[in-house]
């Protein structure tokens, strides 16, 4: 790993991961990075849409960060976090 960079592991669950194509990836982002810049990679790194989509509200996420639901973008990344994106399933 390089320094000054984290490795985040993220997990697709759901629908998410049809639509990412993958169900789970490292990826690797600057120090201080927060959800909203995992996104912003994943949109440019996966699929464009899982970005822009998100904030149009036109996805919805449920996120988990080690395991501990988190709805903040601003949530700060340390390195080796694991990082759930998980679809809500709608259905009766």
């Amino acid at each position: 790993m390089k320094v000054g960079l984290l490795k985040i592991t993220v997990v697709f669950l759901g629908r998410a991961s049809e639509f990412s194509q993958k169900s789970i990836i490292t990826v690797e982002l600057p120090e201080n990075a927060t959800l909203y810049d995992l996104l912003k990679k994943l949109g440019e790194t996966v699929n464009p849409r899982i970005f822009t989509k998100f904030l149009e509200g036109q996805f919805v996420f449920i996120t988990y960060v080690n395991d501990t639901p988190t709805i903040s973008l601003t949530t700060p990344l340390r390195d080796g976090d694991r990082v759930s994106l998980i679809t809500p399933e709608m259905g009766g």
